[in-house]
């Protein structure tokens, strides 16, 4: 878990060290190509499954909100925005996925659900009318809660595909679609990574390698060894390692009262992660059925018999 969260938070400061030197679009690209690169091996050797027709458009669409448009926005929204302050922007994520729930998948979050959604919305707000002094401007933190709402609805379309698929698979798949309408920018992510400096293609190279492969397969580890209640805290100790990384490499730190609101958005996801355990109901016992009588009895047996 601590694993996940650091890899995961890395991510907000080497996004920013990668702007001086790559376009949003080039990011994108060799994220994506990167992580397709190496997990190619998996695909040959068998390690990841061979998707199935049928799934094929939603895993496009996880591919395409998840990965183009998710990196697309948060690495726009990261030009004008600190990486601390876009991490707590991004940990609204649940709120909609939340809300999504309740539109498509028709899922119920009880009070304590929309308590918490109200709340991580409120959180949000007050972060989004921080402006200057280390917070960012509003444009920038607009597209990176639009990222936010693009990976709640890539959670949406994964979560069915995660009943037939791996994490690993899921990310190949993602990362492969989300590649395909961004190969017209190819050519020119080829040219900047000539012409960048070696920090930048390095913070470029681990956005592939640990904050996708890496993060991925710690994450399924933590899914497959905890609770999903207790995965979930991996997700609130992101912003956290995101702050004290953007702060020790970079030496930037949120406006404090950006970082009241991202307090505020993890209480409010936090309250919405709670379910109370449903109510024990006592089971009915069944009634007993009345023996059949002798005379009854006798032609059931020799139907029995006879069939």
């Amino acid at each position: 878990m601590a694993a996940t969260a650091i890899l995961w938070g890395s991510a907000f400061p080497a996004i920013r060290i990668a702007l001086d030197g790559y376009a949003p679009t080039d990011m994108a690209v060799l994220r994506l190509a990167t992580a397709v690169v190496l997990l190619l091996p998996c695909l040959l050797t068998g390690r990841v499954s061979r998707l199935r027709r049928a799934d094929l458009p939603r895993m496009a669409g996880f591919g395409l909100s998840g990965m183009t448009t998710y990196q697309l926005l948060l690495y726009g929204g990261e030009r004008h925005v600190e990486g601390g302050t876009a991490a707590m922007l991004v940990a609204t994520s649940p709120v909609f996925a939340t809300l999504l729930g309740m539109l498509v998948l028709r899922e119920r979050p009880g009070v304590w659900g929309l308590g918490g959604l109200a709340v991580a919305l409120c959180g949000a707000l007050v972060v989004a009318m921080t402006s200057g002094g280390g917070g960012g401007s509003r444009t920038g933190m607009a597209m990176v809660v639009l990222a936010a709402a693009a990976q709640a609805t890539s959670f949406i379309l994964q979560k069915p595909l995660l009943r037939r698929y791996s994490g690993m698979d899921c990310i190949f798949y993602g990362s492969l679609f989300g590649l395909l309408p961004l190969l017209a920018c190819a050519p020119g992510a080829a040219a900047h990574a000539v012409t960048a400096g070696w920090q930048q293609s390095a913070a470029v190279l681990w956005l592939g390698l640990g904050c996708t492969v890496l993060a991925f397969c710690t994450w399924s580890r933590v899914l497959s060894a905890a609770t999903a209640a207790t995965s979930c805290l991996v997700l609130y100790a992101v912003p956290v390692a995101a702050l004290l990384l953007d702060a020790a490499l970079l030496g930037t730190l949120p406006a404090p009262m950006a970082g009241v609101g991202g307090l505020i958005v993890l209480a409010g996801v936090a309250m919405a992660a709670l379910r109370r355990p449903p109510k024990p109901q006592p089971e009915q016992q069944p009634e007993p059925r009345p023996e059949p009588s002798g005379r009854a009895a006798r032609p059931r047996e020799r139907e029995r018999v006879s069939s």
